[in-house]
């Protein structure tokens, strides 16, 4: 497991009469960043699968979508972040991050596999402002901070949650060509 540090990054800041301003530069990780693009800097692929889920756990996890506590518990110590039992339901618990008052949703963790090379990445995302005055448009868009914890090429995970993170969540439906 090693920890890619260094980035290629386009930050991109999308104003209320729709004009965008983006900055492309060289950015790092545990930096805060506005609507971040990212490349990995000196990796070369044609292919590219993404796999991003919630960083949760439910303690009576039925389905096989879900991480369980221990599972959420071996990433937190893994990759450095904190875990938290929710204060309105009990049994949820949530990966935490304590930099600024706004970060109050639970983090993503996003399994990449760039041709035959598999990387990781957490993020947690909140609003610039307190009270960000948004349209239906911004709102659309979500958050629009990005904070990159890190990112890992070859990283450790157990067969369980590489499982759970290629997992389709909820129900899709074929589609029929008649």
């Amino acid at each position: 497991m090693k920890l890619i540090e260094n980035f290629y990054c386009i930050q991109s800041e999308i104003f209320g009469d729709g004009t965008t301003k983006s900055v492309e530069e060289i950015s790092s990780i545990k930096m805060e960043l506005v609507r971040p693009s990212i490349k990995l800097l000196d990796v070369e692929y044609s292919e590219k699968k993404t796999y991003t889920k919630n960083l949760v756990a439910k303690s009576c996890a039925t389905s096989d979508e879900d991480f369980t506590l221990g599972e959420l518990s071996f990433l937190s110590k893994t990759y450095g972040f904190e875990i938290e039992e929710d204060n309105n339901l009990k049994g949820y618990h949530k990966s935490v991050l304590k930099i600024h008052k706004l970060y109050d949703c639970p983090g993503y963790i996003t399994l990449m596999k760039l041709d035959e090379k598999e990387y990781l990445r957490i993020e947690f995302l909140r609003w610039q402002f307190d009270c960000q005055p948004r349209g239906a448009g911004e709102d659309m868009l979500g958050e629009d901070i990005t904070y990159i914890l890190g990112i890992w090429e070859s990283p450790l995970l157990t067969d369980e949650i590489v499982a759970k993170l290629k997992k389709p969540r909820g129900i899709y439906y074929k589609e029929i060509t008649i």
